[in-house]
């Protein structure tokens, strides 16, 4: 809901009132990556790997304050770097899960557990990403970057869909 939102509030700003509107997509960014870290955060449980996690959720918060604040323009300019070190940090997150995952029972029904499913979905989104925000400015906004954002965001959600379709109550504690 929270993506609609920003969307809309961005179709809004920008196509009906022809005015910059980065900075509402620069707050999804903040808020989406905040909200997939702590996600990840909640289900580990490994104190180490809690602290590593929030050593990474730190360090990204001092990379984006000193990027707004020395390097882009929040409000008229896309967030390229913060997206990419997101993008890094949420990967390092995922394999951070995925090796808890290795030292726990669940794995042998890890098909049944929804935040397998969201975690896949997740790593293929960044992956993905990477590449593509990196190389944004060549291969232009609005044309193959749009298309590659849709396929990509088309696989992270048909991997959410075949989650909750998939999972059982007993393997998502």
């Amino acid at each position: 809901m929270y993506s609609l939102l920003t969307e809309l509030v961005a179709y809004y700003i920008g196509v009906v009132h022809k005015k910059n509107s980065f900075y509402v997509f620069n707050i999804w960014n903040f808020v989406n990556s905040y909200f997939y870290l702590f996600f990840f955060l909640g289900i580990i449980k490994n104190s180490y790997k809690r602290n590593l996690i929030k050593i990474l959720i730190l360090v990204y918060t001092l990379i984006s304050i000193i990027d707004i604040v020395f390097f882009t323009d929040f409000l008229t300019k896309s967030l390229n770097n913060n997206i990419i070190i997101a993008s890094f940090i949420l990967v390092i997150t995922i394999v951070i899960y995925y090796s808890e995952l290795l030292q726990n029972d669940i794995i042998l029904n890890l098909k049944y557990s929804i935040f397998f499913w969201i975690s896949i979905g997740v790593l293929f989104f960044n992956i993905g990403f990477i590449p593509v925000i990196v190389f944004a400015e060549y291969i232009s906004y609005s044309g193959v970057f749009r298309y590659i954002t849709i396929a990509l965001n088309i696989i992270m959600n048909l991997c959410f869909i075949i989650g909750f379709i998939v999972s059982k109550k007993q393997y998502n504690i």
